[in-house]
């Protein structure tokens, strides 16, 4: 009897202590996904202070780092320049302190000339992560007074890509090309913004209905009927009928590249933030569930979802963690919202320690063990800019979550 009474004492004890973690293991989680997520933040900016001293020039942007951590540095040509000041402005947007506002107009700056550059299908990834944020923080600062201009005139660049007979914006490279061929990938669905943007803000008013002809394009030609996708479609140049879809960065014209695939979902989340139109909802709720029943236990993304070659892409996970924030915030249906918010968190709570999370490694980059181009290049499993940038927007997007 004496020996009962001790184990029910023990169990009051043990529920009085730990009563939140066996009523309400949710809260638990959220509280340590809270505190995972101030750390990452606190170091992040740390570590984006040191990277200024290790960048040095303003007109060359970290891409992708070596085995050894430190970065690789490239000219505003490269399409990954935008996101070296979108990470300033978000440490900006983060720490309200002048120093990342100094550093990131200084980095801004030096993309300026891209504006005429009609040789890029990504104008988008270089001005909205550049000059749109800080054009979004600091629309009234006359040090930005200029950054509507550049991005509208960025916008008449890209817009130039359209490509009537096909209803879409054409790509601007191909590895495998088909005679008199036009090449269309998935990455375009996250550039649109900068477009749709413009044509709202006094670029040209057509340009809107460009963006919904791509994205329904888009996602009838890309996406397949199990929900994975392929990263390109081949036209013909001439009479705009499709000659094949297949993969580029991906491991096989079959299987479905993360990343890519993130791409897709992100920008059908913009579509419908910009449009309101539920179906931009529905295909995006449709290509997150392929991608999150597609993910390792840890919530971090493989490179590709069928290749048996284990390399993973941090940078995937981060873009869908931001998307998946937003999303879940216009879902009208609690279960929906609950869902996918807690994706969301899953993803960011492995995002914000190690293997992935760079703390300790005596490195200025964020995000280890990201995948650009298995099949082509030496950038695998080594931290990329993009990834950087999204992951701190997925921060900067559960901070203020947590804080309404």
């Amino acid at each position: 009897m004496k020996k009962i009474f001790h184990l029910i004492v023990a169990s009051l004890i043990c529920l009085l202590f730990n009563g939140c973690c066996v009523f309400h293991s949710s809260t638990c989680k959220t509280n340590q996904l809270d505190g995972l997520v101030e750390n990452a933040i606190n170091k992040s900016l740390d570590y984006l202070a040191k990277s200024v001293d290790e960048v040095k020039d303003p007109l060359l942007y970290p891409t992708y780092a070596t085995k050894d951590l430190t970065w690789k540095l490239k000219k505003s040509t490269d399409w990954t320049s935008g996101f070296y000041p979108g990470c300033l402005w978000r440490a900006y947007e983060l720490s309200k302190e002048q120093r990342f506002k100094d550093w990131a107009i200084k980095w801004t700056k030096g993309i300026d000339a891209e504006k005429f550059n009609t040789k890029t299908h990504d104008l988008g990834f270089r001005f909205g992560c550049s000059f749109g944020n800080g054009y979004r923080l600091l629309p009234n600062d006359s040090i930005c007074k200029n950054y509507k201009e550049v991005l509208l005139t960025a916008a008449n660049t890209m817009d130039k890509r359209y490509l009537p007979n096909i209803g879409l914006y054409t790509s601007d490279w191909d590895d495998k090309p088909l005679p008199n061929s036009v090449p269309v990938v998935i990455d375009i669905m996250m550039n649109l913004e900068l477009l749709f943007w413009s044509s709202q803000n006094g670029g040209d008013p057509t340009r809107y209905e460009r963006c919904l002809s791509h994205i329904a394009h888009s996602y009838r030609d890309l996406i397949r009927n199990d929900g994975g996708s392929f990263h390109i479609v081949r036209y013909d140049k001439s009479s705009g009928k499709m000659l094949n879809q297949g993969q580029l960065q991906g491991d096989v014209d079959s299987s479905t590249w993360s990343r890519g695939h993130a791409w897709m979902i992100y920008g059908l989340v913009t579509a419908y933030r910009i449009t309101k139109d539920e179906q931009y909802l529905e295909k995006a709720m449709r290509v997150s569930d392929y991608f999150i029943n597609h993910l390792p236990k840890d919530y971090v993304a493989n490179w590709d979802f069928q290749s048996p070659l284990n390399h993973r892409d941090a940078s995937a996970s981060a873009v869908v963690c931001s998307a998946l924030i937003e999303m879940q915030s216009y879902l009208k249906d609690a279960k929906q919202q609950q869902h996918y918010l807690t994706e969301a968190e899953k993803m960011l709570t492995s995002l914000c320690q190690a293997p992935y999370f760079s703390e300790g490694k005596g490195t200025n980059c964020l995000l280890l063990n990201c995948t650009q181009y298995y099949h082509k290049t030496e950038n695998t499993d080594v931290p990329c800019s993009f990834g950087d940038y999204y992951f701190m927007e997925a921060l900067v997007r559960y901070k203020n979550l947590i804080h309404k």
